[in-house]
Parts: C-alpha cells; sequence; structure tokens
C-alpha cells in the first residue's frame, strides 16, 4: 500500500487531502506542524510527501533540507500561497521535488503524485540493476564507467553525463526535445543554456567514439537528439 505523509496546518485543508487519498487506497498520516511531521518522516518509510511551506515550529524548506541531509530522498511536493520564483528556486535547491501554488484543483496535485509515485518505482527498480546492457555497451552504475561489449574499451563518466546518457538509453530510438533533455537532467526552472547541454552531449560522442560502438547520438535539427545504430535503425 502506498503511504503519503501531510504535513499542513491549515486543518480544513488538511482534512480534505487525507479524505481525497484515503479514498484512493492510500494509507495517508497527517502532521500539522512541521516538527512533528519532520520527526516522522525520520522514522516511517513513506513512498511521498506532501508539506506546506509556513509552518509552525519549522518551515517546508528545512524540513526537506534536513532529511536530504539525512539521506532521506522520499519525494516532495511543497505547498504555499507564495508565486514569487525565489520562492520556487528555494524549494528546489533545498530538495523539492515539485511545486505547487495555492489555491490549486486536488486533482492537480492527485496527478503530480502520481507523477512521483511512478518516476519514484522507476528509480528504485534501476537501482536495483548494477548495469544497463546494449548489444554493443555496457553502462556500469556505481563506478559509471562505459565499455564496449568486448571489454577492451573502457572510460568513465562524469555524474551528468551517466544520467544523461541512462536517459537516452531508456528512450533509443526514441527523438527528444532540447526542452525534455533539460528538464531530466537539470530539473524544472533551471537557468541551464542549452549550449552547456550541447556540450555534454558533445563529450558524450566522443566517449561513445572512443569506445567503439555502434550507438551514436544524432541531432534532429531544429527538434533535439535522439540515441540510435549507426545503421540508421534501433539496435
Amino acid at each position: 500500500m502506498v503511504r503519503i505523509l501531510i504535513i499542513e496546518d491549515e486543518i480544513r485543508l488538511a482534512d480534505v487531502l487525507y479524505d481525497w487519498f484515503q479514498s484512493k487506497g492510500m494509507q495517508v498520516t497527517v502532521f500539522h506542524d512541521g516538527i512533528s511531521g519532520y520527526e516522522s518522516a525520520l522514522k516511517t518509510s513513506y513512498d511521498a510527501i506532501i508539506s506546506d511551506v509556513m509552518l509552525p515550529g519549522m518551515d517546508g524548506f528545512s524540513i526537506v533540507k534536513k532529511l536530504r541531509s539525512r539521506k532521506i530522498q522520499t519525494p516532495v511536493i511543497m505547498l504555499t500561497a507564495r508565486v514569487e520564483l525565489q520562492d520556487k528556486l528555494q524549494g528546489f535547491e533545498a530538495g523539492a521535488e515539485d511545486y505547487l501554488t495555492k489555491p490549486f484543483e486536488i486533482e492537480e496535485l492527485d496527478a503530480r503524485v502520481k507523477v512521483l509515485l511512478r518516476q519514484n518505482r522507476k528509480e528504485t527498480e534501476t537501482e536495483l540493476e548494477e548495469h544497463i546492457d546494449r548489444p554493443d555497451f555496457i553502462l556500469e552504475k556505481n563506478s559509471r564507467v562505459l565499455k564496449n561489449t568486448a571489454g577492451n574499451k573502457t572510460i568513465k563518466l562524469s555524474a551528468k553525463e551517466y544520467t544523461l546518457l541512462s536517459y537516452f538509453v531508456e528512450n533509443f530510438g526514441q527523438i527528444l526535445s532540447k526542452e525534455q533533455i533539460t528538464v531530466r537532467i537539470w530539473g524544472y526552472d533551471t537557468d541551464v543554456e542549452y549550449n552547456n547541454e550541447e556540450v555534454y552531449i558533445s563529450f558524450l560522442r566522443k566517449k561513445l567514439n572512443f569506445i567503439e560502438t555502434d550507438s551514436m547520438i544524432e541531432t534532429i535539427r531544429g527538434v533535439g537528439y535522439r540515441l540510435r545504430g549507426k545503421e540508421n535503425e534501433a539496435i
């Protein structure tokens, strides 16, 4: 059963959220102050956390920051009446995965929770895999080593290069827009420039060439990129 933690000091809103997610078959725990919510997140394994920003005892930003410092990676959606971009950025920098401004439609929050749960399941499944295999190369997860299947050519990837190549492998043969890549690798509301994205793709191309793989990252002009076989077909 999916377990959701809600930290919200507006009693009426907290009750509405409790009833909604409980009706979806989830196990819901509610706290109305930051300290109690934080302590519960430390002791209990939740699948997702919905937290207000302005809370008595401890604010939502501090909750997320402290959880991340304790290596607790439960996905968090921040709720706030603040609309300034700086507040959103502060939430993301603290380690939150999503940010929703009040007032909001509960259906939108529900949809965002579902997305977080799917992503979390996918990441957990990926973490169980020690490496990603393609017919022409192997990508080691823990060491971030890229090597051809013959094993005679290996090279180390940076963390960003590993994440980027993993994303291409997940979508092998499919065109990924620059916007999709930027959001996946650098996150929402990022100020990273597209030329930085191109730099990392250039690095990956060189490393794929170095290990003499048959795969290549193709530029689709005006659209984005895709990882494919050199013979113009997905392996």
